[in-house]
């Protein structure tokens, strides 16, 4: 029997990290052949009728849809789709947007026939083994199936405590990884309790490592292989600081060829040393989330923030020149917009080569989708989520923070952010007056959308500055080589 695995990417150079470990568990422990494990990899621009062609022109008797906030769109049509065309087939569902709400899914789509509810190599793994015994799927531990016309739970599966044990995704991948992003995991889960956060909260053993022999074994395999860059897939990758400098002193020895790192750490926990390791391994982009600095958020959503030492890890990557980006979320419950500006002018005031918002998504499974009630949050029922307003903070408020976040991310975002530096000039204040600027300029034919955006940059530009009295010839340079720069960007595909 042949299984076919598919996925819809966000950004198609990232590997299917999570099909590969389950096809690697397949082959490996359940000793299925490789040619009868099947990954499918589509972007976001893939119809659902193209899936289902692809899916099935291999003949499956399983088909396993990896599932996401960002594709659950095209993938439950596919679904729908080959079930249609091929109703002998058996389709799962897997993956953090379907696992924690699996009886709600499979209660409102028909054609869906089982969904593993967590961690999905060994339950998988038990279903194709069940199916291909001709069993009952009801002997599974950890999914959600249908019978007929009703849907039924088994009890949770047994947590793996050893990720050892686990088959290495390492030769699964088909194709030349040139152009791809290598994402390679060194543990799962993640001891803090963020309310707004899902990574593994639904387990009892919040935090897992592999052994550092089989990291470096990856590692030490990538690194030779021409590629530009591997993201290590961990909720914070610095949790352990000491097994992160070990990490980062094998990458360094090994990275000969400069293949830029890219992970998500937790500024308290960075030091000189492993700022500096960082800067020798290549590590090129950090993701750093701040998040808030408001107290009472902090309090409800369960986030932990030390911010001496937050200031000081900041400091070490700045002082050892690592890129990273330092994030804040908007729309947390208890926030109002004056603590938000509050948040975004000290995140401003750490001088960050990068500064992002996001909206809060208020994602299946996690804890802060329990406290809807209680904290009034109102939220878009369909991915990814968005806030729409809670008990301190309007629709109206929720507008503004969109507009913050759009500015930070649009055209000319580095030199605004240069100009908002200024002395005397409260980086909020300065948001909120590009704000208006931008709200009423008209749209452009999105042909003529880039020149337009960096006009409006260069005129924002003469108009700030001299209402403040500062010369503008440095901000409309920089204007100028930003503008090229990602002109250049774009004719590339990046």
């Amino acid at each position: 029997m042949k299984i076919c695995l598919a996925t819809v990417h966000a950004d198609a150079r990232f590997i299917p990290l999570a099909l590969l470990y389950l096809k690697a568990y397949l082959v490996e422990k359940r000793k299925l052949a490789a040619e009868d494990v099947q990954i499918l990899e589509f972007t976001p621009r893939a119809t659902p009728e193209e899936i289902a062609h692809r899916v099935l022109q291999g003949a499956p008797g399983i088909v396993g849809l990896s599932c996401y906030a960002w594709n659950i769109k095209a993938l439950m049509p596919a679904a729908r789709r080959i079930k249609s065309l091929r109703p002998d087939v058996l389709i799962v569902l897997g993956g953090p947007e379907v696992g924690p709400v699996a009886r709600s899914v499979l209660e409102k789509c028909s054609y869906v026939d089982c969904i593993v509810k967590s961690e999905g190599e060994l339950v998988f793994t038990n279903i194709v083994a069940t199916w291909k015994a001709g069993g009952d799927i009801a002997a599974v531990k950890g999914v959600c199936f249908r019978h007929g016309s009703l849907v039924f739970e088994t009890e949770d599966a047994p947590i793996l405590h050893d990720l050892n044990q686990l088959a290495s995704p390492l030769r699964m991948l088909d194709g030349s990884p040139k152009g791809r992003v290598i994402c390679i995991e060194t543990q799962r889960g993640c001891v803090f309790r963020c309310n707004f956060c899902f990574y593994n909260k639904d387990l009892s053993i919040r935090n897992r490592r592999f052994d550092l022999g089989r990291v470096k074994e990856e590692l030490r395999f990538w690194l030779q292989q021409d590629i530009d860059e591997i993201y290590l897939m961990d909720p914070v990758f610095n949790l352990h600081a000491a097994r992160a400098k070990e990490i980062c002193r094998f990458i360094a020895e090994h990275n000969q060829r400069r293949v830029m790192i890219h992970t998500e750490v937790w500024a308290e926990f960075i030091d000189d040393e492993m700022a500096r390791l960082m800067q020798e391994a290549n590590f090129h982009h950090l993701e750093v989330g701040l998040q808030t600095t408001d107290a009472n958020v902090l309090a409800i959503t369960e986030r932990r923030l030390k911010l001496a030492r937050f200031i000081e890890g900041i400091e070490h990557l700045k002082r050892h020149s690592v890129p990273f980006e330092l994030q804040l979320i908007y729309g947390l419950p208890g926030e109002t917009r004056a603590s938000f500006r509050e948040s975004l002018n000290f995140a401003a005031s750490l001088q960050p080569p990068l500064l992002q918002v996001f909206m809060l998504m208020v994602l299946p499974g996690t804890e802060l989708s329990r406290k809807t009630k209680a904290l009034k949050i109102e939220f878009d029922p369909e991915p990814p989520y968005n806030i729409r307003s809670h008990y301190s903070m309007t629709e109206e408020d929720i507008a503004y923070g969109e507009k913050v976040s759009r500015a930070l991310a649009g055209d000319g975002a580095w030199t605004l952010r240069l100009l908002g530096r200024e002395a005397g000039v409260a980086f909020a204040d300065f948001i909120d007056e590009w704000i208006e600027w931008t709200d009423g300029k008209p749209a452009a034919p999105s042909a003529h959308a880039q020149d337009l955006a960096q006009e409006n940059i260069r005129q924002f530009i003469r108009h700030y500055c001299a209402r403040k009295r500062i010369p503008p010839a440095f901000y409309e340079a920089s204007s100028a080589i930003e503008s090229r720069t990602w002109t250049e960007f774009a004719a590339v595909g990046v």
